[in-house]
């Protein structure tokens, strides 16, 4: 697997126990004794320029996940993006199938890591209020 890892890329970073939102800043990584740890702009300040973020979380690169993917328009036209409420209905649903089925939780504009566990109580738990079904 390729990481495709630049300043600007779209993360989901472990901070305080909790997984956030945030982008990758250009400011310089450093090595400490305890691991690769990489700077990263809150979702609060997504918006401004690198230099203008008044600060950075850091994270250690075992506590970021890369592979944060856009939400794109055909996926809300054809209602692959669903609120967690209306997912947990559909797959306590009889249309559900357990051995097809691809999702993944959402922000409502990227999606991030698969859905692991079918059940209302890992749905629930999850930090995001979006799924994305696959096709």
């Amino acid at each position: 697997m390729e990481l495709n890892i630049h300043a600007g890329k779209r993360v989901l970073y472990k901070h305080d126990g909790q997984w956030l939102v945030g982008l990758l800043s250009r400011r310089n990584p450093e090595i400490t004794t305890k691991g690769l740890y990489l700077f990263i702009v809150p979702k609060e300040f997504m918006e401004l320029e690198d230099k203008d973020t008044p600060f950075v979380h850091d994270a250690e690169l075992h506590d970021i996940f890369f592979e944060a993917q856009p939400v794109e328009d055909w996926m809300r036209q054809y209602h692959n993006l669903m609120t967690k409420e209306e997912y947990i209905t559909f797959i306590e649903g009889d249309e559900f199938e357990r051995a097809i089925e691809q999702a993944w939780v959402s922000d409502g504009e990227y999606y991030y890591y698969p859905v692991s566990k079918y059940t209302r109580n890992w749905l629930e738990k999850q930090p995001f209020e979006y799924v994305v079904r696959g096709e």
